[in-house]
């Protein structure tokens, strides 16, 4: 069984409203954004979502998890605006997908309810933080709420720390280490750290030691090794992780996005098996963190 943990849905709404966000931070930003044609915001991705609806995303999807013999896929958006288009690509293949929620603002109320009731579809399993663009640090007071009630809900709560390629980013909210405070007044609520922390994996092996309730995702390039001072191997990220958190606190993820021009990252996931396989693990280790682990985690059927 393969669950990737960490992959995203585009719309052409969440587009819309991530750039309306960004705007309001920066003017400008976005046109800069789109004609350097860096990270996803370039035209030919504009023009792809705007003849791509969400039954087309579902179908494309799909046909991507098959080929790769990948079984289920957890949906992260990147507007808090796109909860609807989550909920209707969900409801088409409940027994493959299943979506992350996005606090524009996560210190708001108005939030807690909706948690409630997309927790309640059943289609919604998780929450995402984004703490360089939201710039509320995941230690900010006014989140407490909603950790609080995420770990009733048990929705584990995905962080993206570490290096972005989103066009606005406030790098003071970057460090993991903000989660300490949270993990401990919060110990009924389970945290991931997404990327093994895109740059900051020693304060991500430091929070390891002390905290039971975090878990760390290998999604992405894990192109982050590039920036320390000296460059680890993936298959020694691997080790070392799972020396310091158990192979049960582990899980699989890629980070793709289909934009019409790539599909899956089936690279990554070779990559990644490769490295598990240079460690020689256990079939049963492999199997955990391949999807296991996020089976348990999310109380996924």
């Amino acid at each position: 069984m393969i669950i990737d943990s960490h992959v995203h849905l585009v719309t052409l709404g969440m587009m819309k409203a991530a750039s309306r966000r960004m705007e309001k931070i920066a003017p400008g930003i976005m046109k800069k954004a789109a004609k350097s044609g860096s990270g996803v915001i370039n035209r030919a991705f504009i023009d792809f979502l705007k003849e791509t609806g969400v039954k087309d995303l579902a179908r494309m999807w799909i046909a991507e998890l098959d080929a790769n013999k990948v079984d289920r896929a957890l949906f992260l958006p990147i507007s808090g605006s796109g909860h609807d288009d989550l909920e209707e690509f969900t409801s088409l293949h409940p027994e493959r997908f299943s979506a992350y929620m996005l606090p524009e603002d996560p210190s708001r109320k108005k939030f807690i309810k909706e948690m409630r009731k997309r927790a309640k579809s059943g289609h919604f399993v998780g929450i995402k933080l984004y703490p360089c663009i939201s710039q509320v640090s995941v230690a900010d007071k006014s989140a407490f709420a909603m950790y609080e009630e995420a770990g009733e809900l048990n929705l584990p709560i995905l962080v993206h720390f570490g290096v972005t390629h989103a066009p606005v980013a406030d790098y003071r909210y970057t460090n993991p280490m903000d989660l300490m405070l949270p993990t401990r007044l919060f110990p009924n609520t389970n945290f991931i750290i997404a990327h093994f922390g895109a740059g900051y994996w020693r304060e991500v092996l430091m929070l390891g030691f002390h905290a039971k309730n975090i878990y760390v995702d290998t999604s992405g390039t894990n192109n982050w090794r590039m920036l320390m001072p000296s460059i680890p191997e993936l298959a020694h990220v691997f080790k070392r992780t799972i020396e310091v958190y158990t192979a049960e606190r582990v899980l699989f993820g890629t980070d793709t996005i289909l934009n019409g021009a790539t599909g899956y990252r089936s690279h990554i996931l070779a990559e990644q098996r490769k490295a598990m396989e240079e460690l020689d693990l256990a079939e049963e280790t492999k199997a955990l963190i391949m999807g296991g682990n996020t089976q348990r985690l999310f109380g996924l059927k």
